[in-house]
């Protein structure tokens, strides 16, 4: 397919379906546990979105916002937004807007295969070790 037609097929709202790291040794590792949720949203301007956490955040005891700002947990929540091309199997997120401030500027690049209603990402390894193993997040569309 063409970089506009692959463009095309990814714009949509997606759902989480999982997301896991792959080790060198062939197992599993669930950084936002095994029932993680979230969305991911591309659209025709160029546009994408992508929310997601982890089932077990821990909910705040108070609804007062700057108690729950002590209790933030970081680790277990995800969401960035921007611009973003498409090169052949290659998805490039432009970072504007991020949870994770180091991110803000920066592109984040995915690897990318849509089969059937689910996208597949994967993505470098999430660390700079050159132990730290790939992600992959599967996507299944919704609508």
């Amino acid at each position: 397919m063409t970089d506009e037609a692959n463009r095309h097929a990814l714009c949509g709202s997606w759902a989480l379906v999982s997301f896991e790291l792959r080790m060198p040794n062939g197992d599993l590792a669930y950084p936002f546990g095994r029932e993680a949720t979230g969305y991911l949203f591309y659209n025709e301007q160029g546009f994408m979105s992508a929310a997601f956490m982890g089932s077990e955040r821990v909910a705040p005891q108070s609804a007062d916002l700057a108690d729950t700002a002590k209790n933030v947990n970081y680790d277990q929540f995800n969401a960035y937004c921007g611009r973003f091309d498409v090169h052949g199997d290659r998805i490039v997120h432009h970072v504007e807007v991020a949870s994770l401030p180091q991110w803000c500027g920066l592109d984040q690049e995915r690897i990318f295969k849509i089969d059937g209603d689910r996208l597949i990402l994967e993505t470098p390894p999430l660390a700079s070790s050159a132990k730290a193993p790939p992600g992959y997040l599967v996507w299944g569309g919704v609508g």
